[in-house]
């Protein structure tokens, strides 16, 4: 298992003003707040807000500053064609070379028709790159119709590629996550829902979570993952519903990724945000403080019982 603690995700900082240019120097500020935090796994994503509102160029940027993280660093690249893919995996191949713990994350670009179209395009990335390769398991489109999403039986036909190591999950419901994990041998970093999905989803596979509260408060985040390892369920339990449960409530009232960016913004690890973008009211951002406010008193209440 590589991804043994949850993974942290990137969100982009801009400067503002008439360009509002992608600002780096809070990202590497972040970044350093997480290591020095116990933190072994970051992650860039199209799952994370704002990064799609990057060009290549700024994502190319944007990656950069996880160079001197010296633990796992999960690099994601836009959706592209597989031509323009492989342009990208090429210059990561060159930008990390002699870099130690780089994972790439791939986002498939086009409907899906079957599954030789999926495990072809993740084959020839998967020989090109220097790194280990994972998909973004986002729901794709049907080319005749509906939705699509990755099933057991593409996820068995990807896990015999080569240097292709697993998957960021992303499946609709946790009825469909469970059955789908099942027996593979991959690793699974389960997006969508954090402790409360990681709870669900552990016993069938998931190896790893994308983290919620831990973005503001890493030492909880990684206390409670460490609690499931050692099946302290009650311990791991306390937390997620003393803190998960009404910062969950609270932010996605809000709307998640509105107060992520706001409290990132208050710890002065985000600048500014980029157009098109929800501006909060002051009520909203006065709810997020009070509960942001009162996790902290349990944050210094939990440290002292350690």
């Amino acid at each position: 298992m590589i991804f043994n603690s949850p993974v942290y995700p990137l969100c982009p900082s801009f400067n503002g003003g008439e360009d509002n240019n992608l600002e780096i120097e809070s990202t590497k500020k972040y970044i350093k707040f997480l290591e020095e935090s116990g933190v072994k796994h970051i992650m860039t994503t199209a799952g994370t807000s704002q990064f799609n509102l990057l060009s290549v160029e700024e994502i190319r940027k944007l990656n950069s500053t996880l160079k001197e993280f010296k633990y796992n660093k999960i690099i994601g690249i836009p959706q592209l064609s597989l031509v323009h893919v492989k342009e990208e995996i090429k210059y990561y191949n060159s930008f990390f070379k002699g870099v130690e713990n780089v994972y790439l994350l791939i986002l498939f670009p086009e409907r899906y028709y079957n599954d030789d179209q999926i495990v072809n395009y993740f084959n020839e990335i998967s020989e090109l790159s220097n790194f280990p390769i994972l998909a973004h398991g986002n729901t794709l489109r049907k080319g005749y119709g509906g939705t699509y999403t990755y099933e057991n039986q593409l996820l068995s036909k990807l896990s015999e590629i080569p240097n292709f190591i697993g998957i960021k999950e992303e499946s609709p419901t946790i009825d469909f996550s469970i059955k789908e994990m099942d027996s593979l041998n991959l690793e699974i970093i389960v997006a969508g829902g954090s402790m409360r999905r990681f709870w669900c989803l552990h016993p069938f596979g998931a190896t790893s979570y994308l983290s919620g509260v831990g973005s503001f408060f890493p030492n909880l985040e990684e206390n409670f993952y460490n609690m499931m390892w050692m099946g302290k369920l009650e311990e791991a339990k306390s937390i997620m519903k003393s803190i998960e449960y009404p910062l969950f409530k609270i932010f996605m009232s809000v709307g998640w990724h509105a107060s992520m960016r706001y409290t990132l913004q208050t710890m002065g690890f985000i600048k500014n945000n980029r157009y098109p973008f929800v501006e909060i009211s002051d009520n909203d951002k006065e709810k997020i403080n009070n509960i942001l406010t009162n996790i902290k008193k349990y944050e210094n209440t939990y440290n002292r019982t350690l």
